[in-house]
């Protein structure tokens, strides 16, 4: 079991972990912008299970084009101008109110708070999706800012690889001990666990079937760790 309140700082992981994003708001961004741009690609949430297990969003792109057989330089061109209008219709749906936070996640930071620990966030996400979930599912709520924020911009490796975890480490001026790190996917355990941090997986719509044995906690709910502040 983890006790967060022996922790100076809690990090993070944001889709799925903070809010159930990925089919509520990635999936969807995504069919839209093969749509505006005239790409004949749909995924269903199966594809998208699938495709989750690459980390980025743009790296998805490349290996749906990959995987079926396209040029994969020929496309990169028309591939980022999807994924940005992706992003574009990703920040869209966030505005309208369509993920909320995952349940507890507001008490686990309020209680965080209450006992001066901090949180931060390392996600392999855009910054601008990152700024679109805060703005309007999260800031509403009244939580305190959080100390750290490492985006896929940040880094030159994606999860699996430690390169997130370890920069915020850095900044934050912590060692590894004094941290932990709440993440939902079994690329985010590796990540997090190769920078020498303890991790609680909280189960989420995609990744509930990956195996999290090296995990020190796994729970339904955020709520259940609300009691180890």
């Amino acid at each position: 079991m983890i006790q967060l309140r022996e922790r100076r700082c809690v990090l993070f992981d944001v889709d799925g972990t903070v809010a159930e994003t990925e089919g509520n708001a990635h999936l969807p961004a995504f069919n839209l912008a093969f749509e505006q741009t005239g790409l004949a690609w749909r995924w269903s949430r199966d594809d998208y299970h699938y495709l989750l297990k690459t980390t980025g969003g743009y790296e998805r792109l490349l290996r749906y084009a990959e995987d079926h057989g396209h040029d994969v330089q020929a496309m990169r061109e028309q591939l980022t101008a999807v994924h940005h209008a992706k992003n574009k219709h990703y920040a869209q749906i966030i505005a309208a109110g369509a993920v909320p936070a995952r349940q507890g996640f507001a008490d686990l930071v309020l209680a965080l708070h209450a006992k001066d620990i901090r949180w931060g966030v390392v996600s392999t996400t855009m910054r601008a999706n990152w700024h679109a979930l805060w703005t309007h599912s999260l800031q509403p709520l009244g939580l305190p800012d959080p100390s750290v924020i490492v985006c896929g911009e940040d880094v030159a490796v994606k999860k699996p690889d430690p390169e997130a975890y370890q920069v915020a480490l850095k900044r934050l001026g912590l060692e590894s001990a004094d941290c932990c790190a709440i993440e939902d996917s079994r690329n985010g355990l590796l990540a997090a666990k190769g920078a020498g941090l303890d991790v609680a997986i909280v189960c989420s719509e995609f990744f509930g079937d990956e195996r999290f044995e090296e995990a020190e906690q796994v729970v339904a709910e955020l709520t259940e760790l609300v009691n180890s502040v």
